[in-house]
């Protein structure tokens, strides 16, 4: 299935290609490590803007929804009035017989 020649030579040029990757200089480690860290602080710092974001924003929300639900329901308290006063509202008593 694998030519063994062709597999050899690939291995080969793979471990070479990793040898002259760890044989980078110094300069080149210091920099991938504070270009590490640095992209780290960054998200850091997006994680808490975010964060303190939505500590700010969630009250808010949920005060704006209260709002709404108090609004709606006295809407509809309303029209529940209007609609009593209107003479639309059939009041009567449900009297329940029993053939026995």
């Amino acid at each position: 299935m694998f030519r063994t020649s062709n597999f050899r030579q690939q291995a080969h040029a793979w471990q070479q290609q990793f040898r002259q990757v760890q044989s980078a200089g110094l300069l080149q480690r210091v920099f991938a490590w504070v270009a590490l860290g640095i992209m780290i602080m960054l998200s850091l710092g997006v994680l808490v803007v975010v964060m303190l974001a939505s500590w700010i924003l969630v009250p808010i929300m949920l005060y704006r929804a209260r709002k709404q639900m108090r609004k709606a329901s006295e809407q509809y308290q309303q029209q529940g009035r209007q609609a009593h006063h209107d003479g639309n509202v059939i009041e009567g008593e449900i009297v329940s017989r029993h053939d026995d």
